[in-house]
């Protein structure tokens, strides 16, 4: 049975534990970055023409959380937004099954800049480059702050990664700010990460580790949970480097 570290931010990482035991694997809980949600502001919800686009289960779950009403249509970036926007009762939710440049590239596809206009709710990180991009297109976009990302400090972790300093295992990385808080962690921890193996959700969110040498390391098709299992399932099968 593998040993997987998961770094992804919760309630994600119970639902990736939750996947990972189902198909007989040890996933090991460590989130690297913890969310703080900040407390709406007036003019903040959606106003009745505005279409919603949602980057990450957990702009939806803040969105739920501040007690507006779902509305008709939903842009989301992948498979877990999409489930999470369905369940939150939204009537039509677009899967763009991608980034942020994908969800972009289907909006000016499929939406007339004349006629749809946009609120994008996302981390205070994000910095509203989608609606810049939405604007710089003619679209009519807000981009709204529903919460924050902060790194989880070592001292909430180290007992977890201390025990894994003398073993092999796997770490899986769902984002960049993921990366650089696990980035830290090994440096901590004077982990050997020649004989760890590395499965990242993208390229992008690799790049904070690659400097490291590593046994192997696997990097999803497409930037969405599913592809990431199967990366993983991959990992735990070959030590081959996949780009």
């Amino acid at each position: 049975m593998a040993q997987i570290v998961v770094t992804r931010t919760e309630p994600g990482a119970s639902e990736t534990a939750a996947r990972l035991a189902a198909a007989g694997d040890e996933g090991i809980k460590t989130p690297a970055i913890r969310i703080e949600t900040f407390e709406p502001e007036a003019g903040w919800a959606a106003q009745s023409d505005e279409i919603v686009i949602f980057t990450s289960a957990n702009g939806v779950r803040c969105f739920v959380g501040a007690g507006w009403t779902a509305g008709k249509i939903a842009v989301c970036v992948g498979p877990s937004t999409t489930a999470a926007a369905l369940d939150a009762g939204f009537d039509n939710v677009i899967n763009t099954d991608g980034n942020a440049d994908v969800l972009v590239e289907a909006i000016t596809e499929q939406f007339d800049p004349s006629a749809d206009k946009f609120v994008h709710y996302a981390n205070s990180a994000a910095a509203g480059e989608i609606c810049a991009k939405l604007n710089a297109s003619g679209y009519t976009a807000r981009f709204v702050p529903l919460y924050g990302a902060d790194a989880v400090p070592w001292d909430e972790v180290c007992h977890v990664w201390a025990c894994l300093a003398e073993t092999g295992f796997i770490i899986l990385v769902h984002s960049a700010k993921a990366a650089k808080s696990v980035n830290d962690w090994i440096g901590q921890a004077d982990i050997d990460t020649s004989v760890v193996r590395l499965v990242a959700i993208s390229d992008h969110a690799a790049r904070p580790l690659l400097h490291h040498e590593w046994q192997s390391v696997w990097l999803a098709e497409h930037p969405n949970e599913n592809k990431l299992m199967e990366a993983l399932h991959l990992a735990t099968k070959d030590g081959v480097l996949s780009e």
